[in-house]
Protein backbone atom coordinates (compact mmCIF):
# COMPACT_ATOMS: atom_id res chain seq x y z
CA UNK A 1 0.00 0.00 0.00
CA UNK A 2 1.11 3.68 -0.72
CA UNK A 3 1.61 6.09 2.02
CA UNK A 4 -1.07 8.19 2.52
CA UNK A 5 -2.15 11.99 3.89
CA UNK A 6 -4.23 11.76 6.46
CA UNK A 7 -5.93 14.78 7.41
CA UNK A 8 -7.68 15.40 11.00
CA UNK A 9 -10.72 17.30 11.51
CA UNK A 10 -11.65 18.55 15.41
CA UNK A 11 -15.32 19.55 15.84
CA UNK A 12 -15.68 18.53 19.75
CA UNK A 13 -16.01 21.70 20.71
CA UNK A 14 -18.51 23.52 22.52
CA UNK A 15 -18.01 26.81 22.27
CA UNK A 16 -18.66 28.68 25.44
CA UNK A 17 -17.66 31.71 23.58
CA UNK A 18 -20.39 31.58 20.55
CA UNK A 19 -24.21 31.76 22.90
CA UNK A 20 -27.01 29.62 21.71
CA UNK A 21 -27.88 25.75 21.60
CA UNK A 22 -25.73 25.40 18.55
CA UNK A 23 -22.54 24.27 18.75
CA UNK A 24 -20.50 26.72 16.37
CA UNK A 25 -19.57 24.08 13.62
CA UNK A 26 -22.74 22.96 13.53
CA UNK A 27 -24.47 26.38 12.94
CA UNK A 28 -25.61 26.65 9.19
CA UNK A 29 -24.58 28.86 6.74
CA UNK A 30 -26.30 28.90 3.10
CA UNK A 31 -27.81 26.55 4.30
CA UNK A 32 -24.60 23.99 5.19
CA UNK A 33 -23.27 23.37 8.63
CA UNK A 34 -20.19 25.47 9.34
CA UNK A 35 -18.15 22.22 9.48
CA UNK A 36 -18.63 21.42 5.73
CA UNK A 37 -17.38 24.68 4.68
CA UNK A 38 -14.21 23.55 6.53
CA UNK A 39 -14.15 19.73 5.62
CA UNK A 40 -14.33 20.72 1.64
CA UNK A 41 -11.10 22.30 1.75
CA UNK A 42 -10.10 18.91 2.31
CA UNK A 43 -11.58 16.56 0.26
CA UNK A 44 -11.40 18.59 -2.72
CA UNK A 45 -7.38 18.13 -2.41
CA UNK A 46 -6.12 15.80 -4.51
CA UNK A 47 -3.46 14.87 -1.86
CA UNK A 48 -6.03 14.37 0.95
CA UNK A 49 -6.13 10.72 0.85
CA UNK A 50 -8.76 10.44 3.81
CA UNK A 51 -10.15 12.73 6.56
CA UNK A 52 -10.93 12.23 10.07
CA UNK A 53 -13.54 14.17 11.79
CA UNK A 54 -13.75 13.67 15.88
CA UNK A 55 -17.49 14.68 17.03
CA UNK A 56 -19.03 14.54 20.15
CA UNK A 57 -20.95 10.87 20.71
CA UNK A 58 -24.11 12.33 20.37
CA UNK A 59 -23.67 13.80 16.70
CA UNK A 60 -21.90 11.01 14.95
CA UNK A 61 -25.18 9.07 14.05
CA UNK A 62 -26.65 12.45 12.55
CA UNK A 63 -23.25 13.41 10.70
CA UNK A 64 -22.40 9.99 9.19
CA UNK A 65 -26.24 10.21 7.64
CA UNK A 66 -25.46 14.07 6.23
CA UNK A 67 -21.75 13.43 5.23
CA UNK A 68 -22.55 10.51 3.39
CA UNK A 69 -24.80 12.84 1.57
CA UNK A 70 -23.01 15.19 0.77
CA UNK A 71 -20.09 14.09 0.13
CA UNK A 72 -20.65 10.80 -1.19
CA UNK A 73 -17.90 7.91 -2.55
CA UNK A 74 -15.60 9.82 -0.01
CA UNK A 75 -13.19 8.55 2.52
CA UNK A 76 -13.95 9.66 5.71
CA UNK A 77 -14.09 8.32 9.17
CA UNK A 78 -15.62 9.31 12.03
CA UNK A 79 -14.96 9.17 15.60
CA UNK A 80 -15.90 10.55 19.42
CA UNK A 81 -14.17 13.12 20.76
CA UNK A 82 -12.50 13.51 24.08
CA UNK A 83 -12.70 15.64 26.86
CA UNK A 84 -10.06 17.51 25.66
CA UNK A 85 -8.83 18.19 22.01
CA UNK A 86 -5.14 17.12 22.46
CA UNK A 87 -7.46 13.63 24.12
CA UNK A 88 -9.44 14.40 20.34
CA UNK A 89 -6.10 14.64 18.44
CA UNK A 90 -4.69 10.95 19.92
CA UNK A 91 -8.26 9.26 19.11
CA UNK A 92 -8.44 10.52 15.84
CA UNK A 93 -4.36 9.42 15.15
CA UNK A 94 -4.73 5.91 16.61
CA UNK A 95 -7.72 5.72 14.19
CA UNK A 96 -4.98 6.77 11.22
CA UNK A 97 -4.55 3.34 9.10
CA UNK A 98 -1.10 1.91 9.40
CA UNK A 99 0.42 3.36 6.13
CA UNK A 100 -0.29 6.80 7.47
CA UNK A 101 3.00 8.98 6.72
CA UNK A 102 2.06 12.73 7.03
CA UNK A 103 -1.22 13.89 8.97
CA UNK A 104 -2.94 17.42 9.01
CA UNK A 105 -4.32 18.14 12.36
CA UNK A 106 -6.94 21.38 11.73
CA UNK A 107 -9.81 22.98 13.65
CA UNK A 108 -13.49 22.78 12.03
CA UNK A 109 -13.81 26.07 12.82
CA UNK A 110 -11.26 27.63 10.46
CA UNK A 111 -13.03 27.25 7.27
CA UNK A 112 -11.07 29.96 5.17
CA UNK A 113 -7.51 27.59 4.85
CA UNK A 114 -6.47 27.55 1.21
CA UNK A 115 -5.93 24.59 -1.12
CA UNK A 116 -2.51 26.48 -1.82
CA UNK A 117 -2.01 26.71 2.01
CA UNK A 118 -2.46 23.00 2.19
CA UNK A 119 0.00 21.92 -1.39
CA UNK A 120 2.77 24.46 0.61
CA UNK A 121 2.40 22.49 3.90
CA UNK A 122 2.42 19.34 2.12
CA UNK A 123 5.67 20.43 0.26
CA UNK A 124 7.44 21.75 3.68
CA UNK A 125 6.76 18.38 5.84
CA UNK A 126 8.38 16.60 3.55
CA UNK A 127 11.68 17.92 4.22
CA UNK A 128 10.72 19.70 7.87
CA UNK A 129 8.84 16.85 9.33
CA UNK A 130 7.20 19.63 11.14
CA UNK A 131 5.30 22.56 10.13
CA UNK A 132 2.64 24.75 11.14
CA UNK A 133 0.82 27.86 9.19
CA UNK A 134 1.61 31.23 11.26
CA UNK A 135 0.06 34.69 10.71
CA UNK A 136 2.22 37.82 11.99
CA UNK A 137 1.45 40.14 14.72
CA UNK A 138 0.22 43.33 13.29
CA UNK A 139 -0.75 44.89 16.63
CA UNK A 140 2.14 45.73 19.55
CA UNK A 141 1.62 43.19 22.30
CA UNK A 142 1.56 43.95 25.98
CA UNK A 143 2.39 41.67 28.74
CA UNK A 144 -0.32 42.73 32.08
CA UNK A 145 -0.73 41.61 35.73
CA UNK A 146 -3.22 42.74 37.70
CA UNK A 147 -4.55 45.15 35.31
CA UNK A 148 -1.10 46.91 34.88
CA UNK A 149 0.91 46.59 32.22
CA UNK A 150 4.58 45.43 32.79
CA UNK A 151 6.14 44.94 29.62
CA UNK A 152 6.25 45.07 25.95
CA UNK A 153 6.96 42.17 23.54
CA UNK A 154 8.81 42.59 20.36
CA UNK A 155 6.35 42.03 17.80
CA UNK A 156 8.43 41.33 14.76
CA UNK A 157 8.87 38.14 17.05
CA UNK A 158 5.60 36.82 17.53
CA UNK A 159 2.94 34.92 15.28
CA UNK A 160 -0.30 33.24 16.02
CA UNK A 161 0.10 29.46 15.57
CA UNK A 162 -3.23 28.45 12.72
CA UNK A 163 -3.89 25.08 11.54
CA UNK A 164 -4.07 22.73 9.52
CA UNK A 165 -0.36 22.14 11.37
CA UNK A 166 1.45 19.32 9.61
CA UNK A 167 3.68 16.04 10.75
CA UNK A 168 5.40 12.89 10.14
CA UNK A 169 2.76 10.47 11.27
CA UNK A 170 5.46 8.67 13.44
CA UNK A 171 6.65 11.57 15.10
CA UNK A 172 3.47 13.41 15.74
CA UNK A 173 1.97 9.90 17.08
CA UNK A 174 5.42 9.10 19.50
CA UNK A 175 5.05 12.54 21.08
CA UNK A 176 1.30 12.37 22.07
CA UNK A 177 1.75 8.97 23.47
CA UNK A 178 4.12 10.55 25.84
CA UNK A 179 2.45 13.57 26.33
CA UNK A 180 -0.65 11.39 27.39
CA UNK A 181 1.50 8.84 29.54
CA UNK A 182 3.31 11.85 31.37
CA UNK A 183 -0.35 13.34 31.89
CA UNK A 184 0.93 16.82 30.01
CA UNK A 185 -1.73 19.04 28.39
CA UNK A 186 -1.17 21.34 25.60
CA UNK A 187 -3.23 24.16 23.84
CA UNK A 188 -2.01 22.88 20.08
CA UNK A 189 -0.07 20.27 18.71
CA UNK A 190 3.32 21.81 17.93
CA UNK A 191 3.75 22.44 21.13
CA UNK A 192 3.81 18.84 22.25
CA UNK A 193 6.63 18.54 19.84
CA UNK A 194 8.63 21.48 21.12
CA UNK A 195 8.08 20.28 24.77
CA UNK A 196 10.12 17.12 23.69
CA UNK A 197 12.89 19.01 21.91
CA UNK A 198 12.04 18.60 18.29
CA UNK A 199 11.87 21.84 15.89
CA UNK A 200 8.78 23.45 14.85
CA UNK A 201 9.29 25.06 11.14
CA UNK A 202 6.65 27.79 10.24
CA UNK A 203 4.79 29.27 6.93
CA UNK A 204 3.78 32.15 7.05
CA UNK A 205 0.24 32.79 5.36
CA UNK A 206 -2.37 36.22 6.02
CA UNK A 207 -5.59 36.43 8.52
CA UNK A 208 -7.97 34.75 6.16
CA UNK A 209 -7.66 31.34 8.17
CA UNK A 210 -8.66 32.88 11.54
CA UNK A 211 -10.20 30.85 13.90
CA UNK A 212 -14.34 31.24 14.48
CA UNK A 213 -14.79 31.29 17.93
CA UNK A 214 -17.46 34.37 19.08
CA UNK A 215 -20.61 35.66 17.62
CA UNK A 216 -18.62 38.26 15.71
CA UNK A 217 -16.63 36.13 14.12
CA UNK A 218 -19.19 34.46 13.22
CA UNK A 219 -21.00 37.41 11.40
CA UNK A 220 -17.51 37.74 9.63
CA UNK A 221 -17.74 34.02 8.52
CA UNK A 222 -20.96 34.26 7.49
CA UNK A 223 -20.73 37.47 5.08
CA UNK A 224 -17.33 36.00 3.99
CA UNK A 225 -19.25 33.01 2.71
CA UNK A 226 -22.52 34.31 1.70
CA UNK A 227 -21.07 36.67 -0.80
CA UNK A 228 -17.39 34.11 -2.18
CA UNK A 229 -15.52 36.69 -0.97
CA UNK A 230 -12.26 34.32 -0.29
CA UNK A 231 -13.19 32.20 -3.28
CA UNK A 232 -10.02 30.06 -4.32
CA UNK A 233 -9.18 32.49 -7.27
CA UNK A 234 -8.75 35.68 -4.60
CA UNK A 235 -6.63 33.52 -1.92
Amino acid sequence: MSDRNIAIITAGGIGKRLIGQTKKQFIKIKGRPLLFWTVDKFVFHEEIDEIIITLPQDEIDVYSKLIMEEYPQKKIKLIPCGNLRQDSVYNALLACPENTLYVLIHDAVRPFVTKKEISQLLVLVKEKQVVIPISKIKNTVKQIENGRIVNTEPRENLASALTPQVFSYELIMECHRKAKNEKLYFTDDAAILEHFGYDVWVLECGEHNFKITDSYDMKIAKHIIENDILSEDNS
